[in-house]
């Protein structure tokens, strides 16, 4: 498993995959606000008092941390912010389906949706998890440089 996260095409790979889902996710979030505003109320974990910045706020932390990955700037920090989003999600997720409520569960797309897909999107999000941890774990201390530069190399090489 260690060579597999040491491989930098593989870690490239990852990390892009994990900024787009990011990317992806928040688009729709930060098109409809007043919608997402909604679906994080549902939860009941909030006052409400913080539902509404929370909704514009955490689009636009979603969609930085993804470009960062993506790009390769602040990596270690952009995964650190990953990894506790996504314990946040689940924790949010996992809390819901305990307590039954019927919920959308906002991960992609602030219109209703059946409550079955929520399990998927836990059992995503712990996939996820387990894939940004162990590239955080993985990566060696002051590499960030050369990462940007290993990414320019592929990207030219493509081109």
């Amino acid at each position: 498993m260690k060579k597999l996260f040491e491989n930098k095409y593989f870690v490239i790979a990852a990390r892009v995959v994990l900024g787009a889902v990011f990317m992806y996710a928040s688009f729709d979030k930060m098109a409809n606000p007043e919608a997402f505003a909604k679906i994080i109320d549902n939860y009941h974990l909030l006052p409400y008092q913080l539902v509404n910045p929370l909704a514009i706020f955490l689009p636009w932390l979603e969609l930085i941390t993804g470009l960062l990955l993506i790009t390769g700037k602040w990596v270690k920090g952009s995964l650190l912010i990953y990894n506790a989003l996504l314990v946040i999600f689940i924790i949010a997720l996992v809390q819901a389906l305990i307590r039954g409520l019927d919920i959308s569960c906002g991960c992609f797309s602030v219109n209703p949706s059946s409550t079955s897909e929520v399990w998927l999107r836990v059992i995503e999000d712990i996939a996820l998890l387990f894939v940004s941890f162990m590239l955080l774990k993985h990566s060696k201390p002051g590499t960030e440089e050369i990462d940007e530069i290993e990414n320019r190399k592929i990207i030219n090489q493509t081109n």
